[in-house]
């Protein structure tokens, strides 16, 4: 890798984290296009590439959702008790999908690019068509429905590597009633919890290939550090920034981050 390399990982791990902090995502749908074109440009083949695209996001995440979380704690928008409901389920389910991947290489790179398209038009949809809904986060919703959403966004994080955010912030607002603020800070809690499971089973991982004489099981350490170290200065001005701004507009620029993801990934399934 050259010097322009790290610099454009570090600019992207910038987006990304700040990205994280703003709308409790864990940075992922900027991480995942990232890490597929320098992992591929690195040498990663296909059978290999969509396992380790998958552990290098959730690894980045481990920090980018860890620094959003904890200044969400220090703004006073934490949610400790909401955020465990929803992580537990999760945790098993993303570990179980992510186990079941590694097993042979049924999860094709194709496979996971329609996965991870029909995702993001989901979100889209969902963001751009549905009207915010006014703040009411002292109606708490009930137990159930946090840990169904924890379950649901396990499987989501270990199919698409975006940490689940992308699933529990839209449903926490639209369907559970919450207000965006709150859905972005217990979203940021749950996502670490995800991402520390699969992180430490990944490190422990075998792959069928090596790219790199720094990389531990999937995790490749010159790729990721760049996107790591850009965490700890944007994730907590994303936070911040968050707290002054009007739900529509963090609506919108959750929907349309999500389009330019969309766009570029549809160019790659239809025209490459």
């Amino acid at each position: 890798m050259e010097l322009t390399d790290y610099l454009l990982l570090a600019l992207f791990g910038s987006l990304g984290a700040f990205i994280s902090g703003f709308l409790g995502v864990g940075g992922g749908i900027i991480y995942i296009p990232v890490l597929d074109f320098f992992l591929s440009k690195a040498g990663m083949n296909n059978d290999v590439l969509v396992k380790g695209i998958l552990a290098n996001s959730l690894f980045t995440i481990i920090f980018s959702g860890s620094v959003s979380s904890y200044n969400q704690y220090k703004h006073g928008n934490f949610f400790p008790k909401q955020i465990l409901q929803t992580a537990l389920p999760g945790m098993i389910t993303a570990f179980i999908i992510t186990f079941l991947i590694k097993q042979g290489s049924w999860y094709s790179k194709t496979t996971f690019n329609y996965v991870f398209a029909t995702m993001l038009f989901i979100i889209i949809i969902r963001m751009f068509a549905t009207k915010a809904k006014p703040n009411i986060s002292n109606t708490e919703a009930p137990a159930w429905q946090y840990r169904l959403t924890g379950f649901f966004a396990g499987i989501v994080t270990a199919f698409s590597g975006l940490g689940g955010g992308v699933v529990m912030t839209p449903v926490f607002t639209d369907a559970m009633g919450q207000s965006i603020k709150k859905a972005s800070s217990i979203s940021n809690g749950v996502i670490p919890l995800f991402a520390i499971v699969l992180g430490i089973y990944n490190l422990a991982d075998t792959p069928s290939q090596y790219i790199s004489d720094y990389q531990v099981g999937f995790i490749v350490l010159p790729i990721v550090f760049p996107l790591i170290l850009s965490t700890f200065l944007f994730a907590p001005l994303g936070v911040k920034t968050s707290q002054k701004t009007p739900q529509h507009i963090i609506r919108f620029v959750f929907a349309s981050f999500a389009s330019l993801v969309f766009i570029k990934l549809m160019y790659e399934i239809f025209y490459k």
